[in-house]
């Protein structure tokens, strides 16, 4: 089974310094590029912005760092991972964990490959404050990417 990162470098879902507005835009950011990369229906995109709007900003799981998600039945295509940052944080209404600069998208086909998949290392990738700051200051796609795979490596080996 293949981890969030190799997902997302295979799939060419990650996108460094993008310019949000708010919240909601830049949801719309990481969603239309799994939309591009047929890993969910537009349905999906539109149902993370809608379960903000009901339920509010659960999904802000660390400072700085929001895991917007919807149920499989509101569009997964496949099971995929995107990954964003932004130029200049966002305030999702979180106060505990805001602003936002770090998107880790998820969609996966059902709720056990994504708790299994994803959850762990989304959990560890939270908790390393060197990992964290490296992705946030990495200027290209190509950076974000060494620093993911440095982060996967670290932690299938256990070093984390």
């Amino acid at each position: 089974m293949a981890g969030f990162v190799a997902r997302v470098v295979a799939s060419g879902t990650i996108s460094v310094k993008q310019a949000a507005s708010d919240w909601e835009a830049a949801v719309q950011l990481g969603g239309d590029m799994m939309v591009k990369a047929g890993l969910v229906e537009p349905s999906y995109v539109q149902a993370m912005i809608e379960n903000h709007k009901t339920i509010g900003p659960y999904y802000v799981i660390a400072p700085g760092i929001a895991m917007p998600h919807a149920k499989p039945e509101n569009g997964v295509l496949k099971t995929g991972y995107a990954v964003v940052t932004l130029a200049n944080p966002v305030e999702f209404g979180d106060e505990e964990n805001d602003p936002v600069d770090i998107l880790i998208f998820a969609g996966a086909v059902n709720r056990e490959e994504h708790n299994e998949e994803v959850v762990p290392q989304v959990a560890e990738l939270c908790d390393s404050e060197a990992y964290v700051q490296r992705l946030r200051e990495a200027d290209s796609t190509a950076a974000a990417v060494a620093v993911l795979r440095d982060f996967e490596k670290a932690f299938e080996a256990g070093e984390l």
